[in-house]
């Protein structure tokens, strides 16, 4: 499933778009590798991934990082 359908609108940078998708696919992916976290769709996902890239954040490794630690998520060393 691909961010763009959550972007409402949203004007970015292609660049900026690959670097969120990245983050949404390995967010997403952690996300189903814990199946008892129901509550956290990726809907939930792609609306704070949009949100910190539109305060500036650029890199999908960060972004990745910060969504697993908002949602309760365990983080990841490396990328995936």
């Amino acid at each position: 499933m691909p961010i763009r359908q959550f972007l409402r609108g949203g004007v970015f940078d292609p660049d900026i778009i690959s670097v969120m998708s990245t983050a949404f696919h390995h967010v997403c992916k952690a996300l189903e590798a814990v199946s008892d976290r129901s509550d956290v769709t990726k809907e939930m996902i792609a609306t704070r991934i949009i949100q910190l890239a539109q305060h500036g954040e650029t890199d999908p490794n960060v972004l990745r990082e910060r969504v697993l630690g908002e949602f309760g998520l365990p983080r990841l060393r490396e990328e995936p």
